[in-house]
């Protein structure tokens, strides 16, 4: 509608946002933060909304703490924060929230009736699946992620019909049974390569693959010859994968409520194989193979930390020493207390852990709650002064994080 362009900076429409640096600040635009080329850590920030009360001001707030791990527009790192900013920026040029915006601008024209924008719309409808993680060896039924504070990243709930409707609004370039909903050269930028990204020599050889980038919100790339528009979702015990080859009119997705998302991957393999006309394979298998490289290598990395585990000592301080508020500039204040007989470091409820020592003043972090693609266990090192004091301690959660003990 003209109300914002890609170029248009986003301090233009959100005067109070901040990066760590001042010239970025000045100079970030949409364009950018809808590539993933923010400078900012893949996942970084996430602990700020994964069962956190944090609203989307507030999370915004955060992120001018926040410490580059790349350089700006030179690297990509998957960065669900900035989805979360260019969603504002959308709402402020809208002059509506973010959720009334996708209602009445996708949703509606769509027909998609059976979409919404937050878990809390869930309550009460029935055919609605459960999201399922193993735990404890065990498949189980977990939490919904209540994703309010990021939703323009991660919010929407749909399914098969309603998305098939969304495919066809890409596949025909924005417009949908006659009507544009949006501008042919809008859908020919989001699906244009932004970022290009490395072909590795397994896709090179498998699937035939000679290009890979990210577009805006979309990865784009081929398949034995045929451009794909592609992007996974993932949360607690949900993934999904859709999967366009417009040059076919083709549109693929598939939601599953079990986290692995190597089911996803082979299905779709499978349907374009089908649909293409070319010899199947057993992609159940190679993805399957897969599964089993990285657990693999779970175990690896465990015989690799118990060898390294230095037996027989004992933390510096008694337990309660140890036990307070820490905090921190982006994540604000956590808490270690003493349960029974043992530490738990308490974040939020979804980054609520148990404390094993392991060595000196290092512990073990059982998570109690599964959070995707997060290891269920992590290590936490509490650091002393010279003179003994417990100043701080470092944890792990998609990324290490050091919070400085309150006095």
């Amino acid at each position: 509608d003209g109300e914002l362009e890609w170029e248009d900076r986003v301090i233009d429409h959100l005067p109070n946002f901040q990066m760590w640096d001042p010239w970025i600040t000045r100079e970030i635009r949409v364009r950018d933060l809808l590539t993933h080329r923010s400078g900012l850590a893949t996942f970084g920030g996430d602990h700020l909304w994964i069962g956190a009360t944090n609203d989307r001001a507030e999370i915004i707030s955060r992120v001018r703490f926040m410490e580059p791990v790349g350089p700006f527009r030179a690297s990509f790192h998957y960065q669900n924060l900035m989805f979360l900013v260019a969603g504002q920026v959308g709402s402020a040029a809208a002059g509506a929230s973010w959720d009334e915006m996708i209602a009445t601008r996708i949703f509606e024209p769509l027909g998609m009736s059976e979409s919404n924008t937050s878990v809390r719309d869930l309550a009460g409808l029935q055919n609605v699946a459960t999201p399922h993680e193993v735990v404890e060896g065990q498949l189980r039924v977990v939490e919904y992620d209540n994703v309010d504070g990021v939703a323009p990243a991660a919010a929407i709930n749909s399914n098969i019909v309603d998305m098939a409707r969304w495919m066809r609004l890409n596949l025909e370039e924005g417009v949908f049974e006659g009507r544009q909903v949006f501008t042919t050269g809008t859908a020919r930028e989001m699906q244009r390569i932004q970022y290009p990204l490395g072909v590795s020599a397994w896709a090179a050889e498998n699937l035939r693959r000679r290009f890979n980038g990210y577009g805006l919100g979309w990865f784009i790339s081929d398949y034995k010859g045929r451009k794909v528009v592609s992007h996974s979702g993932g949360l607690t015990g949900m993934i999904s994968l859709q999967t366009l080859l417009p040059e076919e009119g083709l549109g693929v997705i598939i939601l599953t409520n079990y986290a692995p998302d190597a089911p996803t991957a082979a299905i779709t393999y499978r349907i374009l194989d089908a649909y293409l006309g070319e010899p199947a394979r057993d992609w159940n298998d190679i993805y399957a193979g897969f599964r089993e490289q990285g657990e693999e290598r779970v175990r690896e990395r465990d015989e690799r930390l118990q060898a390294a585990r230095i037996r027989g000592t004992e933390p510096s301080l008694p337990l309660e020493s140890y036990a307070g508020i820490y905090t921190e500039a982006v994540s604000g204040e956590t808490a270690v207390r003493i349960e029974e007989d043992h530490l738990v470091f308490d974040y939020n409820p979804r980054h609520l852990g148990d404390l094993e020592h392991w060595h000196h003043d290092v512990f073990r972090v059982t998570w109690r709650h599964p959070i995707f693609d997060m290891a269920s266990q992590s290590f936490l090192r509490f650091e002393l002064d010279e003179t003994g004091e417990v100043t701080g301690l470092e944890v792990t959660f998609y990324d290490p994080i050091r919070f400085r003990k309150m006095d």
